[in-house]
């Protein structure tokens, strides 16, 4: 990543960190409908960055932003527009269900099926966390107990209708085909990240060609590279960090006296753990390899980008941990407000 990129992510966090987060509050929905807008575009045939049928950027001339990181950075939207339906009753639980499909189904269709799972499970996860904090007028357990039972049986089931009559991507279909047979490309690969780990040493090279090896070592398998080529110790520092980081990320959410801003933490925590949790084991060889990041390490600019955003989200929460009340209407912020803050 060049000095100049580092430089703009770096300027994008400290912007939202100044510019407190009730102000992207009070615009979330237009933020989430240009999101969806611009997937849909995506759909659609513009912007181009296609390859082999995936659809990977969007942007104009020569700003581009992959299509992934700007719907994960729908998460954290999505729980300020939860806060717009709070002490609604079922009708307002439908329309945050509407804002939960959409994206997903987007990024599904892209077709990204980890990004999609890991943005549906994250926004299961705001949507609980509202329904627990008594937003919506209904019943607290049966409306959880439902949500889950629906939205965790059904994409089984779709799932398994489109892989039997062959309407999945071409990869899809041949990394579930090698997950259950234990053959092919995708299984080949995990079976090379599990020899490696066998080797690895305390300190030092473990002489394995993880470069030579596996395809983009520096994104998908950066831990494994960070693994054999400097050992164990390296590896446990490297987890401890990001370990500290998802946990000031949660800690700063729940102790957030504002639920707009715990909500909107919750989100951003979602993206980064869920991703740091796939990207580890995938590189370990426990899982097949998927698409996923390791924060800040996964080389990538729209992924490093995704990640400044959300830390500067979280950050603004935190900033702002003792002056907002638990209730707290977004449209009343004033930007002259937040900047005298």
């Amino acid at each position: 990543m060049s000095d100049n990129s580092r430089g703009f992510t770096f300027i994008l966090m400290c912007g939202i960190y100044f510019i407190d987060y009730t102000v992207i509050a009070k615009y979330s929905k237009i933020i989430g409908l240009f999101i969806i807008t611009m997937g849909i575009l995506l759909l659609a045939g513009f912007f181009g960055g296609d390859i082999n049928g995936v659809r990977y950027s969007i942007g104009f001339g020569m700003f581009r932003i992959s299509a992934t990181s700007l719907m994960m950075f729908y998460v954290p939207i999505y729980g300020a527009i939860l806060y717009k339906y709070r002490d609604g009753g079922f009708p307002a639980l439908l329309k945050s269900i509407v804002w939960l499909i959409i994206p997903v189904f987007i990024t599904f269709r892209m077709p990204n099926l980890i990004v999609a799972i890991i943005m549906m499970i994250s926004m299961l996860i705001q949507l609980t966390v509202a329904i627990l904090k008594g937003w919506f007028k209904i019943s607290v357990k049966k409306t959880i107990v439902s949500l889950w039972a629906v939205f965790m049986f059904l994409p089984i089931m779709l799932l398994f209708v489109m892989y039997t009559f062959h309407l999945l991507a071409e990869y899809q279909e041949a990394r579930i085909h090698s997950f259950f047979s234990a053959s092919g490309e995708e299984f080949y690969l995990t079976s090379i990240l599990r020899t490696f780990s066998k080797d690895i040493l305390f300190v030092g090279n473990s002489g394995n060609d993880v470069i030579g090896s596996l395809p983009e070592f520096n994104s998908d398998y950066i831990f494994s590279y960070i693994l054999n080529s400097y050992g164990s110790i390296a590896g446990i520092v490297v987890v401890a960090v990001l370990a500290a980081l998802v946990m000031f990320i949660f800690g700063a959410s729940i102790k957030q006296k504002n639920e707009l801003g715990m909500v909107m933490g919750f989100g951003c925590g979602m993206i980064i753990l869920l991703n740091i949790l796939l990207n580890l084991l995938g590189a370990l060889g426990i899982i097949p390899p998927a698409s996923s990041f390791l924060p800040f390490l996964s080389i990538g600019r729209s992924n490093i980008l995704l990640c400044y955003a959300l830390v500067g989200i979280i950050m603004s929460i935190y900033r702002y941990k003792d002056v907002y009340p638990k209730k707290i209407r977004a449209s009343q912020v004033s930007f002259q407000k937040t900047i005298n803050i």
